[in-house]
């Protein structure tokens, strides 16, 4: 099936069903119908993709590994962007100084929405130029400014400093908006994976209430064990193929040891909200919520529940299951229709502020 006919197909096709307080729209593999199906071209990228190093002590990851790691993430996409400009600024947080870079579109509406993007990468991992094509494309599809944080590395820096980074760069475009050209009143955080950990972090510091919507792409939401949080592999359809299935559950699954111990300084600190957001005490404040994520993707169970902590405490939440999906599909703009599909319900909600 080509690109746009499978496009068309997600845009068109969606089942609703409800698990306690949370409706997820589930999205097809667009070209099957039948239960337990791997999207096609989500296996042909674990087939072709690079690999990590084998990891010897996933407790104490040496200075190597960590590099062989950031090496091997990221991927290539296609600019589906149309008379959007990138603009490269360095601004100064409490946390030191912070390279964003500004996608502003150049027709439509002024002033626009503006979306603080941070991009995943286990927090010691990942840049901003990785996701530059989706960002764009979401600039262009939602007639926002969208400012994506290039922000410090763990373990070089450790938590807070990363939560502190971004909440800070929100605080800078809403003091900054008539210079960015957007309306201080329409304020939204995104983020992939560690991104949109620390997206929902800085939901929390927002006393002020400055952000009306997060958007979050399979997010980190958990500090807690598998048992904690209700994880087993019986949540997967795996009656046929396997193997790509287990490599897609496994890709991130495989990185949780490490990821955490990088980025805390120590256990005391694995629980607090900014880390942990599943573990905030009281979700009233926050705003209305978008959430995507796989049904092969290992944070798909805590991504529910962190769905249903938000509904149940009165939060508007859109949740979108793509079917026959892993994690980091986000970033194959242009590759994966899901990727485009996945910005198409974001921009309608960034339109709607």
């Amino acid at each position: 099936m080509l690109y746009d006919e499978c496009l068309k197909v997600l845009r068109e096709k969606g089942e609703l069903i409800r698990k306690g307080a949370l409706e997820i729209c589930v999205k097809p593999v667009p070209e099957s119908s039948e239960p337990g199906t791997v999207d096609p071209r989500e296996a042909h990228w674990f087939r072709v993709k690079p690999t990590g190093p084998n990891i010897k002590d996933p407790a104490h990851l040496t200075g190597a590994e960590i590099h062989a790691i950031r090496t091997s993430m990221g991927c290539v996409s296609i600019d589906l962007s149309h008379d959007v400009t990138t603009e490269i600024r360095v601004i100064t947080t409490g946390a030191g100084d912070l390279p964003i870079l500004i996608y502003t579109p150049q027709n439509g509406k002024s002033p626009k929405p503006v979306v603080v993007y941070i991009h995943g990468g286990g927090f010691f991992g990942g840049t901003a130029r990785v996701i530059e094509n989706a960002c764009k494309s979401l600039a262009d599809k939602a007639d926002a400014v969208v400012v994506s944080v290039d922000y410090d590395l763990a373990p070089e820096h450790k938590f807070p400093h990363q939560v502190t980074q971004c909440y800070q760069t929100v605080r800078w475009v809403h003091d900054h908006a008539e210079e960015l050209g957007i309306d201080p009143e329409k304020i939204a955080v995104s983020g992939d994976s560690a991104g949109g950990n620390l997206s929902a972090a800085c939901c929390v510091l927002d006393e002020e209430k400055l952000i009306k919507l997060q958007l979050l792409l399979y997010p980190g939401a958990f500090n807690r064990t598998e048992e904690e949080i209700g994880w087993s592999l019986d949540q997967y359809d795996l009656r046929e193929d396997v193997e790509i299935k287990m490599e897609l559950i496994n890709d991130i699954r495989n990185m949780v040891p490490f990821t955490t111990a990088l980025y805390v300084e120590n256990e005391s600190q694995i629980h607090d909200p900014r880390a942990s957001i599943g573990d905030a005490e009281d979700y009233s404040c926050f705003p209305p919520t978008f959430i995507a994520v796989g049904e092969y993707d290992y944070l798909r169970i805590q991504d529910e529940l962190y769905g249903q902590k938000l509904a149940e405490a009165g939060i508007p939440v859109r949740f979108v299951e793509y079917k026959g999906m892993g994690h980091a599909f986000w970033e194959h703009t242009g590759e994966f229709p899901q990727a485009e599909d996945c910005t198409e319900e974001m921009a309608a909600l960034v339109r709607k502020l």
